[in-house]
């Protein structure tokens, strides 16, 4: 995996660094406001991150026998801008403060509007502008892909892909919004949300995308999804993972703020399922409880690896990248292509970030 970041982040860097300063020219004839909603969403795309998503679409694409890396590169902007409309959105949702190692984007207007204006509702003008720069990203992401220098009927497919991973995506935010009001979530409540909205979005979608520009037909589609969605899941899970036992430095937000907004992940479902009363109890009276303390964010901790939820979470993350790796024996990919999958398969159980 850092041979791949090494190969392809600066690339895609600079390729998004170009589309957006492009971007930014056209909105100067429009207003100086959009001109300045446009340098806002150039820097927030190049705050930092691995790629992830873009490089699976140039692997997806390389996989099934694809020779132009420019134009791949190009139509893989389309799933980081995607990702970009999500988090801005999700953060909202969730009240978050920081993303990436810095203030969410909601949090930056709103802060300028206190410097700025006088007798405004300063979190909901934030939040406003917010909306509507998710909205941008997410226009950008379609326009990424018809950019590209590829035959039109595949830019198309590609297009319908990436709006459908999109709604999916929605769907399992809508999922996500429900369990957190409602008490009787079950394991497999939980593994429909991570398949919704992550494993279709950061694994199946980006390789599906890829694949599809390098003229993969729909079996070969379906042998990809075999691979994606168990690795998707595991991804999700070690998400969790890191969310509560991380280090804040290193995942750009605080520890423990899935408690604070409720997120009954699987750490927490597994928990609840094994806990005594007197545990049980102090898990939901924390859950959703923004003024939880680092002490409480601990004790959770330690109720989360006594019970054998965290253990449990971990054996199931590995489970599931042995069953993504092993759909790769029979798949029909370019012997290099399969190989950096599974290279990325093992990156994802042991990242630290």
């Amino acid at each position: 995996m850092k041979e791949l970041v090494s190969l392809y982040k600066d690339k895609i860097d600079n390729r998004l660094r170009i589309f957006l300063d492009k971007r930014i020219s056209h909105s100067s004839n429009i207003s100086e406001s959009a001109k300045e909603i446009m340098r806002s969403i150039k820097e927030f795309n190049l705050r930092g991150g691995k790629r992830i998503r873009p490089i699976l679409v140039v692997l997806g694409y390389k996989a099934v026998g694809g020779k132009n890396e420019k134009a791949v590169i190009d139509a893989a902007l389309a799933v980081e801008l995607m990702e970009s409309f999500l988090l801005v959105h999700d953060d909202i949702i969730d009240q978050d403060e920081m993303r990436r190692g810095y203030l969410t984007i909601h949090k930056v207007y709103e802060n300028k509007a206190k410097r700025i204006y006088k007798n405004i509702d300063y979190k909901r003008y934030g939040e406003n502008i917010s909306i509507i720069i998710g909205d941008i990203l997410s226009a950008l992401g379609s326009e990424a892909i018809l950019n590209a220098n590829f035959p039109i009927k595949r830019k198309i497919k590609a297009i319908e892909k990436f709006n459908k991973v999109i709604i999916n995506t929605c769907f399992g935010q809508v999922l996500d919004i429900n369990y957190e009001i409602r008490d009787n979530i079950k394991e497999k409540d939980i593994k429909r949300i991570q398949q919704l909205k992550t494993a279709v979005y950061t694994i199946e979608g980006p390789l599906h995308i890829g694949a599809i520009l390098g003229g993969a037909n729909n079996k070969k589609l379906r042998a990809l999804s075999s691979y994606a969605l168990p690795l998707g899941q595991a991804f999700q899970i070690q998400d969790d993972i890191l969310g509560l036992f991380g280090e804040q430095k290193k995942i750009g937000k605080p520890i423990g703020s899935d408690i604070k907004e409720g997120k009954k992940t699987l750490l927490i479902i597994k928990a609840l399922e094994k806990a005594d009363k007197k545990e049980s109890l102090f898990i939901k009276k924390c859950l959703g409880n923004k003024k939880i303390t680092e002490n409480d964010i601990e004790k959770i901790r330690e109720i989360v690896k006594s019970t054998g939820s965290l253990k449990y979470s971990e054996d199931l993350a590995k489970k599931l990248i042995e069953k993504a790796k092993s759909s790769l024996i029979n798949l029909n990919l370019r012997k290099k292509g399969k190989k950096q999958l599974l290279n990325i398969a093992d990156y994802i159980v042991n990242r630290e970030k």
